[in-house]
């Protein structure tokens, strides 16, 4: 599933509404490098079971250094809430050993613009704050990729997204 989610944001042929995100703010630090970003997607989509599903939050964020994709995987929620853009404010959390898989965060290196892509050993993703009406989300995250060798953390703020059905 984690990497049915990377995927899903590493992919650019899915057209989306442009972002418009007054007020926004996204910074990345991997190895102690610190970076202004860009969110360059931000999509909250839902994957329909027998009696509800569960809801992802999928965002990327770019600068001239890295990139950083951030998947979030909440649930299950029944079918009478299944619609609603709600997510739980919480940490969620990914561990390549402990085979959980609710916080994602994968990282990309720029070596002369094309990414290289670090494995994931642990990352958490925290949820701070989300409007629904005004489709804005706030939060942190931390990562350590590659055996454990980088890390890397961030923010975000008031970060809009679009819905996909």
């Amino acid at each position: 599933m984690a990497l049915v989610l990377c995927l899903a944001a590493c992919q650019h042929d899915i057209e989306t509404p442009v972002l418009s995100c007054p007020g926004i703010t996204v910074t990345g630090t991997i190895q102690n490098t610190t970076r202004p970003m860009n969110l360059s997607t931000s999509t909250i989509f839902r994957q329909q079971l027998d009696g509800g599903g569960t809801k992802m939050l999928s965002m990327e964020a770019v600068s001239d250094s890295f990139k950083l994709v951030l998947n979030l995987m909440d649930g299950p929620y029944p079918d009478a809430t299944i619609g609603n853009d709600s997510l739980k404010l919480k940490t969620y959390v990914y561990s390549k050993t402990a085979r959980l898989q609710s916080g994602l965060v994968v990282a990309a290196i720029s070596n002369m613009g094309v990414y290289n892509y670090l494995n994931t050993d642990t990352s958490s993703i925290t949820l701070d704050f989300i409007n629904t009406k005004l489709k804005k989300v706030s939060g942190h995250f931390y990562f350590e990729a590659d055996g454990h060798k980088v890390t890397g953390s961030g923010e975000f703020r008031n970060a809009c997204y679009v819905t996909l059905p």
